[in-house]
């Protein structure tokens, strides 16, 4: 082997490893991954472990700790789908081979993990424990379906703007436990403009946070990437919302004999509200997302009249 060909396979293995981290459709940066993944991880120990420290009782939960727990149920879905999804995309990007079948597997092994950690929570009600780890496992191969569209870029900047999407939930619960505000009281108070306001302005925010990344990466993404990326933490949210209603059913059906008006008043009161303010995340990110792409993004010269006459 000549001296020149020595050259020339030492930049070809030199662009081949760059492309695992920098080439468009194919793989997103490692550094935005290790983010997500940390996050993601960081996140669903706490929520979990929140949930223990909230409903685990030694002799197993009553009637009142059941409620607790059903309405405490969606915080550690929504986390569990995004971790599921970031699993599915950290898998995919890492590791070789078939990239769907990877994608799904970081998803059912992270689900795993998840069900196993909350069925060992909350063993001493055996039954209560299954449910709960049958519902985190699925959220965690629901999440990885997030995962599979071709473009991890695409993906990874849906799912940082979703980060961003359980930011501001987290400092909605701070406000609503420093606040006194009430959910039965006048609808015309500052909570009911709390609640219609802040997924839309959460939305735009998210809309714009993947719109960013996808210009930072510079991957050539054009609109229907933009729109996906800026849909995606609303779509979480919508599908978390979808499996807590199922869940809190199965619960609420296994755990009691019967469920007060009061109760059944406020879970679904909840569960509008969280269908209404997904959906208005939604699209406000993907329009947010959408319209950013068509006026911020640089477009391409066009060229001038002597350049097309030397042109033809």
């Amino acid at each position: 082997m000549t001296k020149t060909q020595e050259a020339q396979q030492g930049t070809g293995k030199k662009s081949a490893a760059a492309s695992l981290t920098t080439e468009p459709g194919h793989a997103s940066p490692r550094i935005a991954l290790w983010v997500l993944a940390a996050a993601a991880v960081l996140s669903l120990g706490g929520v979990v472990f929140s949930l223990y420290r909230l409903t685990g009782m030694a002799d197993g939960l009553d009637d009142t700790g059941i409620m607790i727990l059903a309405n405490s149920l969606f915080s550690p879905i929504i986390v569990t789908v995004f971790a599921g999804a970031v699993a599915g995309v950290a898998t995919g990007t890492f590791l070789r081979g078939p990239k769907q079948a990877l994608t799904m597997l970081g998803a059912v092994v992270l689900g795993l993990a998840t069900a196993v950690i909350a069925y060992a929570s909350f063993s001493v009600d055996a039954s209560i424990a299954l449910i709960l780890a049958l519902v985190l496992l699925g959220s965690a191969i629901i999440g990885g379906l997030f995962a599979l569209p071709r473009r991890s870029v695409t993906v990874t900047a849906g799912l940082s703007a979703a980060l961003l999407l359980l930011a501001f939930m987290f400092a909605r619960g701070l406000f609503e436990s420093a606040s006194s505000v009430s959910l039965f009281s006048d609808p015309l108070d500052e909570y009911g403009a709390f609640g219609t306001y802040i997924p839309f302005i959460a939305g735009l925010a998210c809309g714009i946070c993947a719109f960013l990344y996808l210009r930072r990466a510079k991957a050539g993404v054009k609109l229907l990437g933009h729109l996906l990326a800026g849909a995606i933490p609303g779509a979480i949210w919508l599908t978390s919302t979808v499996i807590a209603q199922i869940g809190v059913e199965v619960l609420l059906n296994t755990g009691l004999d019967e469920v007060s008006p009061l109760d059944s008043a406020f879970l679904s009161l909840s569960f509008q509200s969280q269908y209404n303010g997904s959906m208005t995340a939604m699209f406000a990110g993907a329009f947010c997302a959408v319209l950013a792409f068509g006026l911020l993004m640089p477009k391409a010269p066009k060229p001038n009249a002597s350049e097309a006459a030397s042109g033809s």
